[in-house]
C-alpha cells in the first residue's frame, strides 16, 4: 500500500479524500461541480453585454442609415451640379460653333464677291477692295459683339450658379 500523508491536519476535506483513495481505490470521488458565485459573475456578464450589444444593435443602424443618405445626398448634389455645368458648356460651344459658320459665311461671301466684282470690271478693283474691306470691317464688330453676347451670358450663368 501507498503510504499517504497526513492530510486531516491540513484540511479535513483532503484527509477524507485520501481516506477513500487509500480503502478503495477504484471507487468514484465526489467533486462539487456546483453553480458557484464565480460562475454566476460571469454569466451575468455575458448577459448583460449580449443585452448592451443588441440595444446598441437599433443605434448604430440608425447611424449607417443617415451616414448612407448623407453620402447618397451629396453625390445627387454633386451630379446637378456637374450636369449644369454640364449643360452651360454645351450651350456655349453650341453658341461658338453657330459664330465660327456665321463667321466663315461672312468670309466666304466677301471673297465670292471680290471675285466676283473683279471679273466684272477689273478696272474697278481698287474701287471693289475698298468697299469689301468697309463690308468685313462691319462684320468684324458684329462677330465682335456675338463674341461678347456669348462671354455675358456665360458670365450671367455662372454668377446665376454661385
Amino acid at each position: 500500500m501507498l503510504a499517504t500523508p497526513d492530510l486531516a491536519g491540513i484540511w479535513p476535506v483532503f484527509a477524507s479524500l485520501a481516506g477513500a483513495v487509500t480503502s478503495n481505490p477504484t471507487a468514484p470521488v465526489a467533486v462539487n461541480a456546483g453553480f458557484g458565485w464565480t460562475a454566476a459573475g460571469v454569466w451575468t456578464a455575458v448577459l448583460m453585454l449580449v443585452g448592451i450589444v443588441i440595444r446598441q444593435i437599433g443605434p448604430w443602424r440608425k447611424q449607417t442609415i443617415e451616414a448612407e443618405q448623407r453620402l447618397r445626398d451629396d453625390l445627387l448634389g454633386r451630379v446637378t451640379r456637374l450636369e449644369q455645368v454640364r449643360d452651360r458648356e454645351r450651350r456655349r460651344h453650341e453658341a461658338e460653333r453657330a459664330l465660327d459658320r456665321h463667321r466663315l459665311n461672312n468670309v466666304t461671301q466677301c471673297f465670292d464677291a471680290l471675285l466676283l466684282l473683279i471679273e466684272a470690271a477689273p478696272e474697278k478693283a481698287s474701287d471693289t477692295v475698298a468697299r469689301i474691306k468697309e463690308m468685313r470691317a462691319t462684320q468684324l464688330k458684329a462677330e465682335s459683339l456675338e463674341k461678347a453676347a456669348i462671354h455675358a451670358v456665360d458670365i450671367a450663368e455662372e454668377a446665376e450658379a454661385l
